[in-house]
Formats: structure tokens, C-alpha cells, sequence
């Protein structure tokens, strides 16, 4: 596979903003009826589906750590199954509500490769979403979503890209601020003696201003 040239990954990280304005019901995820309150993550489980992984963090800064979560279908085979992520905020003595959900964010189980996997973390408020793919051609797409305190609604705040291939070492990125509107396009060669990547050249535009909800935000698929 050759590598995008940074002009494509500008172009389909756009292309990962569309939809926005629609409002997706906190009462349903993936199509399935959801309870307003419970008590732990599995209460809001659709049936057919099971925790792939999950984090824990204060998303709200009110003390409390709140949880977010990749499910995936239950089905027998280990390949194709549906992903989806769920958010929810806790509540002291009131157990859990949810924040936001998403079914069309992130590639089905087993459709990534060799490097196929989801990672969570929630720093500082926000929430990091990393979706890994390819195997010695691989790309990483990392989403950051932060609840926005007029609203309470999670928003999308920033993305990144990256293209490598980890035979030869060299790859590009690009890291997309929606809130700002500033992006940087990098290009790299991995430096095995000293263990990082040493970047070959560094541009930045500007882009678009953007406001999508987690519900809205549309991934690589």
C-alpha cells in the first residue's frame, strides 16, 4: 500500500467531520433501548453485546470518575463484529446516566489486521480514542472528545492521523485542533538508536472550525 501523501490525510480527516447538527437520543444506543440510570457498565449493555474494554476518568471535574467503554457483538465468530462506544457519567449515590454514545465511530472487530484494536484514556477531562489497523503498512486515528459545559453534551475536539509503514520506518501525521482550526502535517523516520521519531519536515494550515458531537463523529471504516 503506498503511503497518502499529507493532502489525502487532510482531506479524510475532514471527512471524518460530516453529520454534524443531528441529535442522537441518550435513550438508545446501537438501535436498542437503553435505561436512563444504572448502577454499573453492564446495566447499559444491549443484549448481544459485551465490554471489549473500558476506562475510567472525571470527564465532568466534579470528583466523581466516570466511564467510557468499547462494546462489541457477542457473536460466536472472533471477526466482524460490530463496535460501538458508550459513555457514561456518575453520579455519587446515584450511579451512572449516560453521556454519549456512538456506533459508527470506530471498525468492527477483526477488520483492522494484524494491529486491530481500540484504545481509551481520559486525561485531563478528555476523552482519547485510538483505533489501531494495517499490519506492516498500519495507520492510527485518534479522536479527542471533551463535554462541553453549556450543552453537557461530549464534543469533538481534535483528530489525528498516521500513516506508517514499520518496515522502513517512515511515516506522516496529521493532527487536526477543531476548535481552533490550526492543523500540523508532519513527516517522520523512526530512529532506532535513540528510540524516537525524528520529524523530516513540518507544515501548518488552517482549516474549517468544526462542532460535532460524539453521536455525530464518523470514522475510517
Amino acid at each position: 500500500m503506498k503511503l497518502a501523501t499529507p493532502i489525502q490525510f487532510a482531506a479524510l480527516l475532514l471527512g471524518t467531520v460530516l453529520h454534524q447538527g443531528s441529535q442522537a437520543q441518550q435513550s438508545t444506543v446501537f438501535g436498542k433501548k437503553m435505561p436512563a440510570t444504572g448502577q454499573a457498565l453492564q446495566d447499559f449493555v444491549p443484549s448481544g453485546w459485551k465490554v471489549e474494554n473500558q476506562v475510567s476518568g472525571d470527564l465532568n471535574a466534579d470528583g466523581v470518575a466516570d466511564i467510557a467503554a468499547v462494546l462489541v457483538e457477542g457473536k460466536n465468530t472472533a471477526d466482524d463484529r460490530q463496535r460501538g462506544l458508550i459513555v457514561l457519567s456518575a453520579s455519587t449515590g446515584k450511579g451512572y446516566s449516560v453521556l454519549g454514545s456512538n456506533g459508527k465511530l470506530l471498525q468492527c472487530q477483526g477488520c483492522g489486521g494484524i494491529k486491530d484494536g481500540v484504545n481509551l484514556t481520559i486525561k485531563n477531562g478528555v476523552l482519547i480514542v485510538s483505533q489501531y489497523s494495517g499490519s506492516r503498512e498500519y495507520s492510527v486515528y485518534t479522536w479527542r472528545f471533551r463535554l462541553d459545559a453549556a450543552s453537557q453534551r461530549l464534543q469533538m475536539i481534535g483528530i489525528d492521523e498516521e500513516e506508517a509503514d514499520g518496515m522502513v520506518g517512515k511515516g506522516a501525521t496529521v493532527s487536526t485542533n477543531l476548535l481552533t482550526g490550526q492543523q500540523i502535517t508532519e513527516s517522520y523516520q523512526y530512529d532506532e538508536k535513540r528510540d524516537r521519531k525524528v520529524i523530516l519536515s513540518s507544515k501548518k494550515a488552517k482549516v474549517a472550525k468544526s462542532v460535532t458531537l460524539l453521536e455525530d463523529a464518523v470514522g475510517s471504516q
